[in-house]
Protein backbone atom coordinates (compact mmCIF):
# COMPACT_ATOMS: atom_id res chain seq x y z
CA UNK A 1 0.00 0.00 0.00
CA UNK A 2 1.50 3.45 -0.97
CA UNK A 3 1.34 6.06 1.57
CA UNK A 4 2.14 9.52 0.47
CA UNK A 5 2.80 9.47 -2.65
CA UNK A 6 0.99 11.72 -5.25
CA UNK A 7 -1.29 10.55 -7.90
CA UNK A 8 1.31 11.67 -10.94
CA UNK A 9 4.16 10.07 -8.65
CA UNK A 10 2.33 6.72 -8.86
CA UNK A 11 1.25 6.99 -12.87
CA UNK A 12 5.21 7.67 -13.49
CA UNK A 13 5.90 4.28 -12.30
CA UNK A 14 3.12 2.38 -13.76
CA UNK A 15 3.22 0.35 -16.55
CA UNK A 16 3.15 1.58 -20.06
CA UNK A 17 -0.53 -0.57 -20.52
CA UNK A 18 -2.15 1.11 -17.78
CA UNK A 19 -1.05 4.60 -19.16
CA UNK A 20 -2.22 4.07 -22.39
CA UNK A 21 -5.58 2.61 -20.97
CA UNK A 22 -6.04 5.89 -19.47
CA UNK A 23 -5.39 7.98 -21.99
CA UNK A 24 -8.21 5.98 -23.94
CA UNK A 25 -10.31 6.21 -21.04
CA UNK A 26 -9.77 10.17 -20.89
CA UNK A 27 -10.35 10.57 -24.60
CA UNK A 28 -13.64 8.27 -24.64
CA UNK A 29 -14.90 10.35 -21.58
CA UNK A 30 -13.94 13.32 -24.03
CA UNK A 31 -15.61 12.40 -27.12
CA UNK A 32 -18.97 11.23 -25.63
CA UNK A 33 -19.13 14.48 -23.99
CA UNK A 34 -18.23 16.54 -27.09
CA UNK A 35 -21.26 14.17 -28.82
CA UNK A 36 -23.92 14.92 -25.64
CA UNK A 37 -22.86 18.74 -26.13
CA UNK A 38 -23.38 18.26 -30.23
CA UNK A 39 -26.89 16.53 -29.66
CA UNK A 40 -28.16 18.94 -27.35
CA UNK A 41 -27.59 21.61 -29.88
CA UNK A 42 -28.83 19.62 -32.41
CA UNK A 43 -31.91 18.51 -30.94
CA UNK A 44 -32.58 20.61 -28.10
CA UNK A 45 -32.56 18.43 -25.78
CA UNK A 46 -30.37 16.12 -23.70
CA UNK A 47 -29.92 12.86 -25.08
CA UNK A 48 -32.45 10.29 -22.96
CA UNK A 49 -34.88 13.15 -22.68
CA UNK A 50 -38.26 13.08 -24.70
CA UNK A 51 -39.22 16.35 -26.96
CA UNK A 52 -38.97 19.47 -25.91
CA UNK A 53 -40.35 23.10 -27.08
CA UNK A 54 -38.40 22.69 -30.17
CA UNK A 55 -37.93 19.95 -32.26
CA UNK A 56 -35.08 19.84 -35.46
CA UNK A 57 -36.08 18.08 -38.57
CA UNK A 58 -35.56 18.69 -42.48
CA UNK A 59 -32.46 20.71 -41.14
CA UNK A 60 -34.67 23.41 -39.38
CA UNK A 61 -35.96 24.06 -35.83
CA UNK A 62 -39.51 24.19 -34.67
CA UNK A 63 -41.25 25.63 -32.26
CA UNK A 64 -44.29 24.90 -30.12
CA UNK A 65 -46.07 27.84 -28.80
CA UNK A 66 -48.19 25.80 -26.35
CA UNK A 67 -51.90 25.67 -27.05
CA UNK A 68 -53.86 22.87 -26.53
CA UNK A 69 -52.99 19.49 -28.47
CA UNK A 70 -54.87 18.65 -31.84
CA UNK A 71 -56.34 15.71 -32.86
CA UNK A 72 -56.34 14.24 -36.29
CA UNK A 73 -59.15 15.50 -38.51
CA UNK A 74 -57.94 19.19 -37.10
CA UNK A 75 -54.54 19.01 -38.57
CA UNK A 76 -55.54 16.68 -41.46
CA UNK A 77 -58.27 19.67 -42.60
CA UNK A 78 -55.88 22.42 -41.98
CA UNK A 79 -53.39 21.06 -44.19
CA UNK A 80 -53.19 21.08 -48.12
CA UNK A 81 -50.97 18.04 -48.61
CA UNK A 82 -51.67 14.64 -47.03
CA UNK A 83 -50.28 14.46 -43.37
CA UNK A 84 -47.40 11.75 -43.17
CA UNK A 85 -44.47 10.46 -40.88
CA UNK A 86 -41.74 11.30 -41.02
CA UNK A 87 -39.76 9.95 -38.83
CA UNK A 88 -39.12 9.53 -34.62
CA UNK A 89 -38.40 12.40 -32.45
CA UNK A 90 -35.76 12.36 -30.74
CA UNK A 91 -33.81 10.12 -32.39
CA UNK A 92 -31.88 9.24 -28.81
CA UNK A 93 -34.39 8.46 -25.48
CA UNK A 94 -38.33 8.30 -25.53
CA UNK A 95 -39.49 8.82 -28.73
CA UNK A 96 -42.20 10.02 -30.29
CA UNK A 97 -43.96 9.90 -34.26
CA UNK A 98 -43.71 13.15 -36.38
CA UNK A 99 -45.82 14.40 -39.22
CA UNK A 100 -45.52 16.93 -41.64
CA UNK A 101 -47.67 17.61 -44.56
CA UNK A 102 -45.57 16.91 -47.54
CA UNK A 103 -46.08 16.01 -51.68
CA UNK A 104 -46.03 12.46 -52.36
CA UNK A 105 -42.81 11.50 -53.05
CA UNK A 106 -43.17 11.19 -57.24
CA UNK A 107 -44.06 14.90 -57.40
CA UNK A 108 -41.41 15.72 -54.91
CA UNK A 109 -38.88 14.88 -57.33
CA UNK A 110 -41.00 16.01 -60.65
CA UNK A 111 -39.47 19.54 -59.03
CA UNK A 112 -35.85 20.96 -58.94
CA UNK A 113 -35.29 22.59 -56.77
CA UNK A 114 -37.16 20.53 -54.14
CA UNK A 115 -40.06 22.27 -52.56
CA UNK A 116 -38.68 23.71 -49.23
CA UNK A 117 -39.60 22.24 -45.27
CA UNK A 118 -42.74 21.67 -44.35
CA UNK A 119 -43.79 25.10 -42.05
CA UNK A 120 -45.89 23.05 -39.31
CA UNK A 121 -44.94 19.67 -38.21
CA UNK A 122 -46.96 17.40 -35.79
CA UNK A 123 -45.30 15.12 -33.25
CA UNK A 124 -48.30 12.79 -31.52
CA UNK A 125 -47.74 13.09 -27.73
CA UNK A 126 -50.48 10.59 -27.09
CA UNK A 127 -53.77 8.03 -28.51
CA UNK A 128 -55.50 10.57 -31.39
CA UNK A 129 -53.06 14.19 -29.50
CA UNK A 130 -50.86 15.57 -31.81
CA UNK A 131 -48.53 18.92 -30.77
CA UNK A 132 -48.11 21.49 -33.31
CA UNK A 133 -44.45 22.87 -33.89
CA UNK A 134 -43.93 26.13 -36.48
CA UNK A 135 -41.05 26.72 -38.34
CA UNK A 136 -38.54 28.97 -37.06
CA UNK A 137 -36.63 31.82 -38.74
CA UNK A 138 -38.85 31.20 -42.19
CA UNK A 139 -38.59 29.36 -45.12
Amino acid sequence: MMTGVSATMAMRGARPGTRVASGVLALMVLAAGGAAVWYRQVYNVWPGQGASGRVHWCGRNYESFGGPLRTWPQITSQEHFPIRPVGQYPPLGPRQELFAASKPHAQRLSVNPPPPCALVVYLRTGPDEYRAYSLEGGP
